[in-house]
């Protein structure tokens, strides 16, 4: 996986997808979590069982019925974040050598956790609208033709990670049939679902079909990742088997995290930390896109859509630059962001990169963006002398 949080000197990181933690009301929390650790420490501190603590329940299905989601107490597994997630679900669901379909270009978490569980990973077949529900059954009736036993669908399909790109109501519908017939178990991991910029919402496939769909949800971006808090929504024999599989990962979540965000919720809810930072993040998104478009102009070879929600902005080279070697050269630049093979399931997507604006202060946006557009105008020049000479010319 790629280092995406080293930070130091006079690094622009665009790098990792860092939530903005400055919007977090910092005083009301401590007093909070003194309070837990004062009255109720002996037990928030202590071992507990491999479930959803009754009070965190409403917390979660408030956040989940957001997008139209539902579950109970029965069918939540308790995760420290979606990585852990991803990887209990390649341990207790499949079995090595099984393959999982994934949505390309893919979270790289994801491709690392199904490699760990001993699983082979297959791109799932898209169009210009994003996952194929027609092709998909081509694709999954050929690989079992060929002996391979397909097992899950894993995707991220609301601003997507890398790419921001959401998939429509009517495909989702489409794709949720389509596994249904297949046989197909999806995964709809969704970290960045409630960050749309303008508060609207879509539709999760949990909530289309909840039976079929085992859902990745965490706190980490709706509110902060370094409690290592976030859940699973299944089937409730699935649930069982996943809740044996974390069990043995981690014995137990944490009980104090649980409990301070139970805790969060029942004083506040969720509206106006989410609302501040859909704020936030609209603002930053804004300020790249803007710095982008005017250090890169919006007729040459490199080319991004501006998302409407999340995290990322996606730029692909049309002249097939290996943004691999750009990378270093813009570190050489004083400005980091993710060459987009990291994102391929076998190295594709070489010509793409990943930029991050959400934890970027305000005031160095256009700053990073300059500084790394002397080497992605040097990569349009097409030469690597062109590169060679940019990068000898910055200031110390």
């Amino acid at each position: 996986m790629p280092q995406l949080f080293e930070r130091g000197g006079d690094l622009i990181s665009f790098s990792g997808g860092l939530p903005d933690l400055e919007l977090l009301p910092l005083k009301e929390l401590s007093e909070q979590f003194a309070r837990l650790t004062r009255i109720g420490g002996r037990i928030a501190l202590q071992y507990s069982t491999p479930h959803v603590a009754k009070a965190l329940v409403p917390a979660i299905t408030d956040l989940m019925a957001r997008e139209g989601g539902g579950t109970a107490a029965a069918n939540l597994v308790p995760t420290a974040g979606s990585q852990m997630g991803l990887l209990a679900l390649g341990l207790g669901l499949a079995a090595p050598g099984e393959t999982v379909l994934c949505q390309t270009p893919a979270y790289p978490g994801a491709a690392t956790a199904f490699r760990t569980a001993g699983l082979r990973l297959h791109g799932a077949p898209e169009d210009a609208e994003g996952l194929d529900p027609v092709a998909l059954r081509a694709t999954v009736a050929r690989l079992r033709a060929d002996g391979q036993r397909v097992r899950m669908l894993y995707c991220n399909p609301t601003f997507q990670n890398p790419t921001g790109a959401t998939l429509s109501v009517e495909r989702r519908h489409q794709l949720a049939q389509a596994a249904r017939e297949l046989d197909l178990l999806i995964v709809e991991d969704n970290p960045y679902g409630l960050l749309g910029f303008d508060g609207g919402t879509v539709a999760t496939l949990q909530g289309i079909d909840p039976e079929n769909v085992v859902y990745l949800g965490t706190f980490s971006k709706v509110f902060a990742p370094g409690l290592r808090c976030g859940w699973i929504a299944a089937p409730e024999p699935v649930a069982e088997r996943l809740r044996r599989t974390t069990e043995v990962m981690a014995l137990s979540p944490s009980s104090f995290a649980q409990a301070a965000l139970a805790a969060f919720h029942a004083r506040g809810g969720w509206d106006s930390l989410i609302d501040a930072y859909r704020e936030r993040y609209r603002e930053r998104c804004g300020l790249m896109a803007d710095a982008l478009e005017q250090e890169l102009g919006t007729d040459g070879p490199w080319r991004w859509q501006r998302p409407e929600g999340g995290f990322y902005l996606w730029l692909r080279h049309e002249g097939g630059a290996d943004t691999g070697r750009l990378a270093r050269a813009a570190a050489e630049h004083g400005v980091s962001f993710v060459p987009g093979s990291h994102f391929g399931l076998d190295g594709e997507c070489g010509d793409r990169l990943r930029l991050c604006f959400s934890n970027v202060p305000r005031k160095r946006i256009a700053e990073g963006v300059a500084r790394l557009a002397v080497v992605l105008r040097g990569a349009a020049a097409g030469t690597g002398a062109a590169l060679g000479a940019n990068l000898g010319g910055r200031a110390a």
